[in-house]
């Protein structure tokens, strides 16, 4: 990857350049990134530990978990479809979207963050007591860069719209239990080798 001046990353990521100064200092003690001549040049493996460690989704409302029957691709299209329907962005992402980009387990709970709060009864599922009982978790985000991965990995895989992969790792994490924690490192491993899934 080519190195990007302090100018050239607050153009790409939207932020100030002061902003940006401050975040690269914080990520050169971090050892995750070199100054080069030209400019800055990240250590990916280092951006992703130091994501993980200190990156939380900015949450509008606290999860809304939710219950269906449904096969769990089936409801997933139902979400996203109802969420176009009413204009909310929407985008998937673990335990279903790693699934797309690194196969490894059966999804079982699905996390799906949109820009507005999404009532799924409408559409047969039904309010759950919490994570353990659920089958879908809405995540209300008041955070746009979560609603789309960022190049070069696909935002839409297979027709569903994803999150960034790095997203995906942080919620299969954040999800728990050892087979998650598996497909996370697996997803790692695939996005530093850049074998992921690419958008179909």
């Amino acid at each position: 990857m080519a190195p990007l001046t302090q100018v050239k990353l607050a153009a790409l990521v939207g932020v100030s350049q002061p902003r940006v100064s401050q975040v690269l200092a914080r990520l050169s003690d971090l050892d995750a990134i070199t100054s080069e001549a030209d400019g800055y040049v990240g250590r990916p493996d280092r951006l992703i530990d130091a994501y993980l460690t200190a990156h939380r989704p900015a949450l509008a409302a606290p999860d809304m978990p939710w219950y269906s029957l449904r096969p769990v691709r089936d409801q997933v299209e139902v979400v996203c479809a109802h969420a176009a329907h009413a204009s909310i962005a929407r985008a998937v992402s673990a335990d279903f979207a790693p699934d797309l980009l690194a196969a490894w387990r059966h999804p079982t709970l699905t996390v799906v963050y949109v820009d507005r709060a999404l009532n799924l009864s409408r559409v047969g599922f039904v309010p759950a007591e919490g994570r353990v009982d659920a089958t879908v978790l809405v995540r209300h985000t008041s955070d746009p860069t979560l609603l789309a991965a960022s190049e070069p990995w696909p935002s839409v895989v297979d027709g569903i719209p994803v999150v960034d992969p790095l997203q995906q790792i942080w919620d299969l994490h954040d999800l728990g239990g050892q087979d998650r924690h598996e497909a996370a490192s697996r997803l790692r491993r695939a996005m530093l080798r850049r074998s992921l899934a690419s958008a179909r």
